[in-house]
């Protein structure tokens, strides 16, 4: 770096800075060349010159995402150094260098979990949430290196921070962050029961009870509690490493919360040996209705949606509806004394026009059910309402039904609508059988298989 910018970043002084630019307007842009360069802004920061800082940023934003020769930001020198308030304003004027990574992949936020600073921790979350899904090169993430360095506080907040936030995204981010393995297959409940063998917590006053970080992590319900690392190792058979010396109490706490050894577990299979096998029926209809929503626009689906909302409403209202007055005073006045009500006696015509009506009308009901779950948006909360909604009108609507007919029509009814589900599924297995097939026919002529024509 310049000398004298050098000497202005030591100084702070503002007016300094503008006195030099005006004697080279290029001073700054000449820094701003360089890849990599201890920019006057990187010095300001790691001293705590606020004013300088600040006016170095709405001059050259750019200084604040430069790594220097070291693979430094300035707010990572800022963090280094313990300048809080610096670090605040830097990040209040640009929220997203919180995720530069510098040398070995540290964000800002990995050096605060390093560090330890609740509060600093805390404003860089709230400036920018998507930073706590960063990882260094070693595959860590905050959650991995609080644990490690035994941030006991850092970790509740950043468990605290995972089960509270609401974006759109915030039940993945939590899975994601608490599943996280680093580059040894570990997360952060592996690190977690391996610091609890060895009772490495800063804190002497915890080290007779459970061990604190694995508590605060299995109070996090999206946390798989045995994931197994590149060793084959789950956090129970880590916490037993040591045998004698390890905390039984803990041990009892993740056996309790569905922990397992690796040994009790089935064999993790690899992609490549799932991929070399051949597709199942429920993979091929599965992957089939994938493939039919990714080919949907937005508007043909919701207008889709509309069209099968009322159809399920038209075909529920028919069931629901009672039957005619003057009908059923005419079926009550026909029935013997002592005779139940809903057992009317019918001729053979109309069992079959009371069967064809009622089933036709049942499969619009179900096929329109079925259309709806198929166009809904991926992801098993959407699935699991769906089914908590539909399973009680599904027997609302059957219950309708059966109150009006005798058991042999709502039987008849239902074999019927049952027959044509299961053509309907036939029609899909013969398809999945024919993709499954080994050997397939290839045609005399090249030209054939591309769909010409020939004079032979």
């Amino acid at each position: 770096m310049d000398p004298r910018l050098q000497w202005v970043a030591q100084s702070g002084s503002v007016n300094a800075l503008y006195s030099l630019i005006q004697k080279d307007p290029c001073i700054l842009q000449n820094v701003d060349i360089l890849p990599f360069m201890h920019t006057p802004l990187h010095e300001a920061s790691s001293t705590g010159k606020i004013d300088l800082a600040m006016e170095l940023m709405i001059l050259k934003p750019s200084f604040a995402k430069k790594l220097n020769a070291d693979g430094f930001t300035p707010l990572h020198l800022a963090v280094e150094y313990q300048q809080v308030e610096l670090a605040l304003e830097l990040v209040k004027f640009d929220p997203s260098i919180v995720r530069i990574r510098g040398r070995g992949g540290m964000t800002p936020l990995h050096l605060v979990a390093k560090s330890g600073d609740v509060d600093l921790l805390t404003e860089f979350l709230l400036a920018c949430p998507e930073c706590i899904r960063d990882a260094n090169v070693n595959g860590e993430t905050a959650l991995h290196i609080a644990v490690t360095n035994d941030r006991y506080e850092e970790l509740k907040v950043l468990r605290g921070w995972m089960q509270r936030i609401r974006k759109s995204d915030a039940s993945t981010t939590e899975i994601q962050v608490l599943n996280k393995r680093d580059r040894e297959g570990n997360t952060a409940l592996h690190l977690a029961a391996y610091k609890n063998n060895h009772q490495a917590c800063s804190y002497p006053f915890l080290n007779s009870f459970p061990g604190p970080a694995v508590k605060q992590l299995l109070k996090c319900m999206p946390l798989n509690r045995n994931i197994q690392n590149k060793s084959g190792m789950t956090a129970l058979d880590a916490l037993r490493v040591n045998g004698p010396h390890m905390n039984r109490e803990t041990e009892s706490i993740i056996q309790k919360s569905g922990g397992k050894s690796g040994m009790s577990l089935s064999r993790v299979k690899t992609t490549s040996l799932f991929l070399s096998k051949p597709v199942t029926f429920w993979e091929y209809c599965t992957t089939g209705m994938a493939r039919y929503r990714s080919r949907m626009s937005d508007g043909t689906r919701n207008s889709l949606l509309v069209i099968t909302a009322l159809i399920i409403t038209a075909t529920y209202q028919t069931a629901a509806q009672p039957q005619d007055d003057k009908y059923d005073k005419y079926e009550a006045a026909a029935q013997p004394p002592g005779a139940y009500y809903g057992a009317q006696d019918y001729n053979d015509d109309n069992i079959l026009k009371i069967v064809l009506l009622w089933g036709f009308n049942t499969m619009a009901f179900f096929l329109a059910i079925a259309l709806t779950f198929i166009l809904l948006p991926v992801g098993r909360a959407y699935i699991w309402w769906y089914i908590f909604i539909t399973g009680p009108l599904v027997c609302s609507y059957a219950i309708s039904v059966f109150l009006k007919y005798t058991v042999t029509i709502f039987l008849l009814m239902y074999l019927m609508v049952a027959f044509i589900f299961l053509i309907y599924l036939l029609v899909f297995y013969v398809k999945w059988k024919r993709t499954t097939r080994k050997k397939v026919p290839k045609p005399r002529i090249d030209l054939i298989s591309q769909g010409l024509g020939t004079m032979f």
